[in-house]
């Protein structure tokens, strides 16, 4: 079922015990530590985290952290069996959606919630919100971790919406970081090349459904709003932006319309990123656009959505490892790669540094087939490995028992040289960065796979049979009590 807004998402999240509500929480540092702490440590599914009564702050003017963080809530989000919580089943049940996703254009509306409290001019006031400093060595706060960012495309008027993080400035602005590749930085290079404003709106608080499909890999000129709607199995409600015309979330907790102008630009960061580094410039602040807010719009007890990046596991590194997992199968499978029968992109890789694909193969050279195709899926693949379709490839155990085992080093590992980077890469120098904005870097594949030639007479396996194990759980059921 589709999901009015993040309020109603949010009941059924509680409903299924999967919401754990906190008062009198820090706005800084604490609300993202216990979120970290959560994520990493847990030894149960991790909950949706709800802060309330943030001192300092308006009771009810609350945050929300972890919105996709376990299995559970990722499935309820995106209307995937709630039975099949495993890795790769995720991977496999999104995929099978995304595959028959009909796109549906989002439903234009006059009026929405979001409307409820609306402040231009002198009266606009984003620290009234409890934006979040979120790791120690940040050099701000962040109003823009988990959210969505509207953009229009001006040579075709295609609507884009991506998440790219916004660092809270002052009242009425704030600074907004892209990367290079990403498609609102190639919008705002078009509007800057013509000495153009780029209208832009911010959007917290919306469906998770809107925030999956504005983390996701999604073509050139298709609007997420479409995409979203068919994850939903029906539309997007969107009104008008008064100040931007940009089509803007009707149910969204804030929303936020401003423009960037050219040469406008502040120091932004540093900020902890999702692959556990400052990246970008270290700890040096970067000069990025500014957002002069021009309307703010907000609900009643509103909710700022949050995400806590950093060294993986995070609160979004699974949403994105279901994310490009499913992207990577799609892609070989679209390139007549038969034979696959699994593909996780790790978390400890922040769901995109470190893949896996197994393979049932079939031909000589086929797994070094998948391998080189899969490191080129936008937008890391720093090391790609493909093991035997009797290894789960969401287990990084089984994985390196693989790679241990089937791979002589020789053989199995490849280098391929100047594939394409972006100004996050940590293994690329600041020094480099600073010569110039030509970035590349390297991807190493690992061929874990029985050699193709000699693959049925490879050594057995020394492990208990599937029926030995069955009799055995059922005749000694009350032994492993307690311990499975």
């Amino acid at each position: 079922m589709a999901y009015a807004d993040l309020r109603q998402w949010l009941a059924a999240v509680e409903s299924h015990g999967d919401l754990l509500r906190l008062s009198g929480v820090s706005h800084d540092l604490e609300m993202s530590g216990i979120a970290e702490i959560m994520v990493r440590e847990s030894k149960k599914p991790v909950p949706a985290l709800l802060f309330d009564d943030i001192p300092g702050y308006r009771k009810g003017f609350r945050t929300l952290f972890g919105m996709l963080a376990s299995p559970r809530t990722v499935a309820l989000s995106l209307g995937l069996p709630e039975n099949q919580l495993d890795r790769v089943s995720l991977a496999q049940n999104w995929r099978n959606k995304r595959r028959n996703l009909r796109y549906i254009p989002p439903k234009v509306v006059d009026s929405g919630p979001v409307l409820e409290n609306v402040q231009t001019g002198k009266n606009i006031d984003l620290l009234q919100f409890p934006t979040p400093r979120i790791h120690e060595l940040d050099g701000g706060r962040y109003f823009g971790t988990a959210h969505t960012v509207v953009t229009r495309d001006p040579s075709s008027g295609w609507v884009n919406v991506g998440t790219y993080r916004v660092m809270l400035v002052d009242r009425d602005r704030l600074a907004l970081h892209m990367l290079e590749t990403q498609h609102g930085a190639i919008m705002f290079n078009e509007y800057m090349a013509k000495k153009q404003p780029m209208p832009v709106a911010l959007a917290m608080g919306v469906d998770p459904a809107l925030f999956f499909a504005s983390i996701t890999r999604i073509p050139w000129g298709v609007s997420e709003y479409d995409f979203t709607g068919g994850i939903r199995g029906e539309p997007i409600e969107v009104f008008k932006g008064q100040y931007t015309g940009l089509p803007i979330p009707a149910r969204a907790e804030i929303v936020v319309e401003g423009e960037c102008l050219p040469g406008d630009m502040i120091a932004e960061g540093p900020f902890g990123e999702w692959h556990g580094y400052y990246a970008n410039m270290g700890l040096e602040p970067v000069e990025e656009p500014v957002i002069r807010v021009k309307s703010l719009m907000f609900r009643n007890d509103p909710i700022l959505t949050c995400v806590c990046g950093g060294k993986p596991p995070h609160d979004y590194t699974l949403t994105r490892a279901v994310a490009q997992s499913g992207m990577i199968w799609d892609a070989l499978e679209s390139c007549a790669v038969p034979g696959v029968t699994g593909v996780w992109c790790h978390e400890a890789g922040a769901g995109s540094l470190l893949n896996v694909v197994s393979l049932k193969t079939a031909y000589a050279g086929h797994s070094r087939q998948a391998a080189l195709l899969a490191t080129q899926i936008p937008p890391h693949g720093r090391y790609t490995i493909v093991v035997d379709d009797d290894v789960n490839p969401a287990d990084l155990n089984e994985v390196m028992w693989a790679v241990s085992t089937r791979a002589d080093p020789e053989r199995a590992i490849e280098i391929l040289r100047f594939c394409r980077s972006t100004s996050a890469d940590t293994t690329i120098s600041m020094e480099e960065k600073r010569k110039t904005r030509f970035l590349y870097n390297s991807r190493a594949i690992i061929d874990a796979c029985r050699p193709y030639d000699w693959k049925h007479q490879f050594y057995p396996i020394a492990q208990i049979s599937p029926e030995l194990r069955s009799k055995l759980l059922t005749k000694w059921a009350k032994v492993f009590e307690g311990w499975r």
